[in-house]
């Protein structure tokens, strides 16, 4: 089981630098397999979860599902905002251009895709949609945006927000326990297998990174 210690605790304190405006943001993690997203407001995490794609048979029925996932999520949203009177907006990650030096036209057009789905969904609830750079919010979040080996088997270059979503009291969102038949990064606790999943863990991180100070962040149409 992995400990629950980071160097880095998410510095609350930093977020006095900030207007202090009320806000609630929709962070997401876009993915056709599995899409993570968050709901935070006024700088506290409210909920957590992800949209499972992978098991459908094109990307045209997967953007499909999402959408109609998302329509709940943003219903949820905009009733909060109604009822605590805040700003909304969403946030995402940002297309990666290149990828171990190389342009991948084909994830760049289906990516370009999926964000349409996220940004014209969330342009029906007047929700505005921005975007953030991976290493943008990791860094200023997790505090590394570098990888970290482990003795699990998970993806070390998830493995940092892993440890500090644990850290910060979120493990009752990322711990997943339908593990199916996957071989690696399986966690046993009294004999139960779990693992955590990834993509909410970097969704909650990304739904946090506006309310913190000098963020970079660039609207999306």
């Amino acid at each position: 089981m992995i400990e629950k210690k980071y160097k880095m605790k998410f510095n609350r304190d930093r977020w006095n630098e900030v207007t202090g405006r009320n806000l609630i943001v929709i962070g997401i993690d876009q993915s056709y397999q599995d899409t993570g997203i968050s709901i935070s407001m006024n700088h506290m995490l409210k909920t957590a979860t992800h949209c499972f794609t992978n098991n459908l048979k094109n990307n045209t029925e997967k953007r499909k599902e999402l959408r109609n996932y998302l329509i709940r999520v943003f219903c949820k949203a905009k009733a909060m905002q109604l009822k605590y009177n805040t700003e909304i907006m969403c946030c995402i990650e940002r297309i990666r251009l290149q990828s171990q030096g190389f342009i991948n036209i084909d994830y760049i057009k289906s990516i370009g895709a999926l964000n349409a789905v996220i940004v014209d969904t969330a342009k029906s609830y007047d929700i505005p949609v921005y975007s953030v750079d991976t290493r943008a919010w990791k860094s200023t979040i997790v505090g590394t945006s570098k990888g970290k080996p482990n003795p699990y088997g998970l993806n070390e270059n998830k493995f940092p927000t892993i440890e500090w979503c644990i850290y910060q009291g979120y493990e009752k969102y990322i711990r997943n326990y339908d593990v199916g038949k996957a071989k690696k990064g399986i966690i046993y606790e009294g004999g139960i297998p779990f693992t955590y999943n990834d993509n909410i863990c970097d969704s909650i991180c990304i739904s946090l990174y506006p309310y913190m100070p000098n963020i970079k962040l660039k609207e999306e149409h």
